[in-house]
């Protein structure tokens, strides 16, 4: 069977589908006839204009702080096909902009400038929603099996500059995949982790110019990544992969 033979008709779920990578993972797994759903909170415009570019996708909205509303989503996406085969959580955040910048003048001390509140909606929007989703994911997949797919950080994976709150909720996610792949390689699931080093959009917008040209010297390839390069990676996941689980895939170009 072809690549497109086994994708077509597959069952997905994107976690924050309206976003920078998101969005770009809906397009991949629409193009090769998979059926998508995504989810979104506030972005009303771009959730509307990710669903009338991909007809047939369904765009449910939740607050994914909720660990309710993450579990309601994907119940709601298997209740709607039946059944699900591949859930993909691409949602995220930031925090607080000012912490990404590396100038003292602005922010003398990153550490002690995240607040309790930012804490929490860092690991409650990062961890905890893939945690929600993904057990309930796991009962909605069945007896076939399926992926569980989680768009990360290199945060999580090296060392690298970034805040403290932000790279702890991501190695929080590296090891809940190792986790849940022991848990659900008996029901035929795999679990993986992809770790994307800085991007042409999203989360690096809020990085200084300087600090991108640092990334590119010292990076293999000398270049950024870019989403549609994200999203590649999860569709072959999603349609080829039969063996890796339990893995953090740095998708950093060899930094």
């Amino acid at each position: 069977m072809t690549s497109a033979g086994r994708a077509e008709g597959l069952r997905c779920l994107v976690l924050g589908g309206s976003g920078y990578v998101g969005s770009a993972v809906c397009r991949a797994l629409a193009s090769q006839g998979m059926r998508v759903a995504f989810t979104y909170w506030k972005n009303d415009a771009s959730a509307k204009s990710l669903a009338d570019e991909l007809p047939g996708s369904v765009a449910l909205r939740a607050d994914l702080t909720q660990f309710a509303q993450a579990t309601a989503a994907v119940d709601s996406a298997a209740q709607i096909w039946g059944g699900l085969d591949a859930l993909i959580q691409c949602a995220g955040t930031a925090g607080e902009p000012s912490l990404y910048t590396r100038d003292a003048a602005v922010k003398p001390d990153r550490l002690l400038a995240i607040s309790e509140s930012g804490w929490d909606e860092m690991m409650d929007l990062t961890s905890k929603s893939t945690f929600a989703a993904c057990q309930a994911a796991a009962q909605a997949m069945g007896e076939g099996g399926g992926h569980i797919v989680v768009v990360g950080s290199m945060d999580g994976v090296k060392s690298v500059p970034s805040p403290v709150h932000y790279a702890s909720a991501k190695g929080a996610l590296r090891a809940m995949v190792q986790a849940l792949a022991k848990e659900l390689g008996k029901r035929r699931i795999l679990v993986n982790m992809i770790a994307p080093g800085i991007l042409d959009g999203g989360v690096a917008r809020l990085l200084s110019e300087q600090e991108r040209q640092e990334y590119v010297k010292h990076c293999s390839l000398k270049r950024i990544g870019t989403a549609a390069e994200i999203a590649q990676f999860v569709a072959w996941l999603v349609t080829e992969n039969t063996y890796v689980t339990g893995q953090s895939i740095l998708l950093d170009g060899g930094l």
